[in-house]
């Protein structure tokens, strides 16, 4: 009987064994293919992105570019925490990186051309100040509650930490050179100087 209940407990052994692999098989395919299918989705977002900023884009119907926002929404969905914060890193950078384009765009300006840049500029945040002011209004009116400016209000520390976790000190200098030209502006047409950081 001894040799039978050697090759049984051998003969277990190797069953063990077998498992034992097909689990580990199965844990680093399941993580492999999950760690490819994140890849792609990450790829094809950002190609889908770009085809979307193109020049061609212009010439998009509505029908095929609503197709690929909803290509991109299905994707994210998709997205586990780390590449869902990868993603949004990367639209953070590009998003930065084209206000540091636009900002070097009006700087660069000739004096004249700048004045008119600027007076754009000037003009948006009234009519935007002028809006909420005639809602405010109107909600005082109907005695409603007033919503803060942006659905917020102003800078908390913790806000202008995360402002400068992803700004350059580059962007900020350009941004704050930006603010002075728009308040000399401003003063020229005696308008009282404008705070980007406020909630008024």
């Amino acid at each position: 009987m001894e040799p039978t209940k050697t090759n049984s407990v051998s003969t277990s052994r190797n069953w063990f064994f077998a498992g034992l692999l097909l689990l580990i098989f199965l844990y680093f395919g399941y993580f492999s293919t999950n760690w490819y299918w994140q890849r792609s989705a990450l790829n094809e977002i950002a190609t889908i992105q770009e085809s979307l900023q193109s020049e061609k884009a212009r010439e998009w119907t509505k029908e095929k570019r609503t197709t690929a926002q909803e290509r991109i929404q299905y994707l994210e969905k998709g997205l586990n925490k780390e590449s869902k914060k990868e993603l949004t890193d990367r639209n953070t950078r590009a998003g930065l990186k084209k206000v540091e384009m636009e900002f070097d765009r009006i700087l660069h300006l000739g004096q004249k051309e700048k004045n008119i840049e600027l007076d754009i500029w000037i003009d948006r945040e009234e009519k935007s100040k002028q809006d909420r002011e005639n809602q405010q209004a109107l909600l005082r009116k109907q005695g409603k509650a007033i919503p803060p400016k942006n659905g917020g209000g102003p800078f908390s520390n913790q806000d202008l930490s995360n402002l400068l976790d992803v700004t350059t000190p580059e962007l900020r200098a350009k941004f704050h050179q930006l603010v002075k030209e728009i308040n000399q502006r401003r003063q020229g047409r005696k308008l009282p100087p404008w705070n980007p950081f406020s909630s008024e």
